[in-house]
């Protein structure tokens, strides 16, 4: 079944039969009464069919792969943590409520900003970053409404965590990684839309080692069988394991061609029962090369959207690209996706927080050595002119009598690309307030210009341009599947 016609993405030459129908338990039970098959792989069809695992087998449809016990054990947040807990694998502090009184102490104890989740959520969907006691209230009664046959979790929300997302396939007893891919953001952006990087390439070898024993460890006590995705967030030299997906994840296709594996005709093979065959566990480290995968949005297409990323997706495709080095493959996969590299020009900075100021004082630098020249908003103009010399100052939109003025450098095509970074706490508390600031990134979406709205992607941006200096992007045939697997 797949219930997304315009994306035809089921093989005609794999299935006798392909329906084009909605994912829901209704036309599933209608489908396997008039089929009668063997038994249905939920595992392979995101979180909508995950989702139905549990109600599929309680209406006697057997489900190929992991039981429907484990797959409910994993989605429902406080079953999911309680296992952690017995296997004394560190994850952020936690609390399952059900009352407001309850989730208002337990934010207090452990300190804002705490991310409120309901069980079984879609791609981040009823799922918020919330920072103070009025904004808790509020999305609690929201996101209650959302799920309301499942209890409600609070975690403590880490602020400049690195995220780590880990592919692989088990077989009850056998485990094989595809690989540790690391996100390029900080925490707090959508997996789904974060840039990714393998091999990771800022992780200690402790922190992979750490990484490894704790998802063979949980896989084997999950029993799963089939495609997997576990999650971590990297603080302060310690992983803390934050999500398990029993399902394969988007990212499964770039992995599998990165390490020349099918990870899904293995997923296979564990589905039915097999036990699967030996493999060597690091091809991610040892390839010698990387690969990049780079969101695609269609911000242009929505009236009025704004291309701040958060714990809810946004993206609506992806490019996955490999090269020599991290900047090689990083370079393909900005154009890949409709970014200008630009050789020279203008660049527009406007950074809220002195903290973000300091983290990007340097990639600043870089590109005044780069011969950029460096525009800025008066605050971060100050701050950057006596840090770095000189620095042009521009007048906000919200300000048209104040020249020179953005509104007019952008329609000028004067602004090459800009670097927007607010303050991650001023976007969640105070949303009206940065107008101003939405106006920046709107307009430049509408003309095509790149926008950069977090430090990591700014530093990673800047540093392929000066990359691109000297070198020139490979152009190699991507490799087949191993026939040996």
């Amino acid at each position: 079944m797949n219930c997304n016609p315009e994306t035809v993405s089921t093989d005609y030459d794999i299935c006798k039969r392909l329906y084009f129908e909605e994912l829901t338990l209704e036309r599933i039970l209608d489908i396997t009464e008039f089929e009668s098959p063997k038994g249905v792989v939920t595992s392979v069809g995101g979180q909508t069919a995950n989702n139905l695992t549990t109600k599929l087998s309680n209406n006697g449809v057997k489900i190929f792969g992991t039981s429907a016990e484990d797959v409910d054990s994993a989605e429902n947040r406080s079953k999911f943590s309680q296992v952690l807990d017995k296997l004394h694998i560190m994850q952020p502090a936690w609390q399952e409520f059900t009352n407001i009184t309850d989730a208002k102490n337990f934010a207090l104890e452990v300190g804002y900003p705490v991310l409120v989740r309901p069980s079984y959520v879609l791609s981040g969907a009823a799922m918020k970053t919330v920072w103070s006691q009025v904004e808790l209230k509020k999305f609690v009664n929201d996101a209650t409404t959302v799920s309301p046959d499942h209890p409600v979790v609070i975690t403590k929300f880490m602020l400049n965590a690195l995220e780590v997302d880990v592919d692989g396939i088990c077989d009850g007893k056998n485990v094989v990684i595809g690989a540790i891919v690391e996100h390029i953001e900080s925490a707090g952006v959508h997996s789904g839309d974060a840039m990714m990087c393998i091999p990771p390439w800022r992780l200690s070898n402790k922190i992979i080692e750490n990484i490894l024993e704790s998802t063979n460890r949980i896989a084997i006590e999950f029993s799963i069988k089939g495609p997997f995705n576990l999650q971590f967030l990297i603080k302060d030299d310690q992983a803390y394991v934050i999500e398990l997906n029993i399902r394969a994840s988007r990212s499964m296709p770039f992995v599998s061609k990165f390490i020349r594996t099918n990870l899904i005709s293995l997923a296979a093979q564990a589905a039915l029962g097999k036990t699967l065959p030996k493999i060597t566990q690091d091809l991610w480290m040892n390839t010698g090369l990387y690969g990049i995968k780079v969101p695609q949005f269609s911000f242009m297409q929505l009236e009025g959207a704004d291309i701040v990323l958060g714990v809810e997706m946004q993206s609506t495709g992806e490019a996955a690209c490999f090269g020599d080095s991290f900047y090689d493959a990083l370079s393909k996969g900005l154009e890949s996706v409709g970014y200008n590299l630009p050789k020279i020009g203008s660049a527009l900075v406007t950074i809220g927080g002195v903290e973000n100021r300091e983290k990007l004082l340097q990639t600043s630098a870089l590109l005044k050595s780069l011969d950029f020249k460096i525009l800025a908003t008066e605050t971060t103009a100050e701050f950057f002119k006596a840090k770095i010399g000189d620095v042009q100052i521009v007048h906000k939109i919200s300000e048209p009598e104040r020249k020179p003025n953005i509104t007019d450098l952008l329609y000028e095509k004067k602004i090459n690309f800009i670097i927007n970074v607010p303050s991650t706490a001023t976007i969640e508390k105070y949303v009206g307030m940065l107008y101003d600031e939405y106006q920046i990134r709107r307009k430049a979406l509408e003309l095509g210009i790149p926008v950069l709205t977090t430090t990591e992607l700014a530093e990673s941006f800047v540093k392929t341009l000066a990359w691109l200096r000297d070198n020139e992007t490979t152009k190699k045939p991507l490799g087949p599947y191993k026939d040996s697997i």
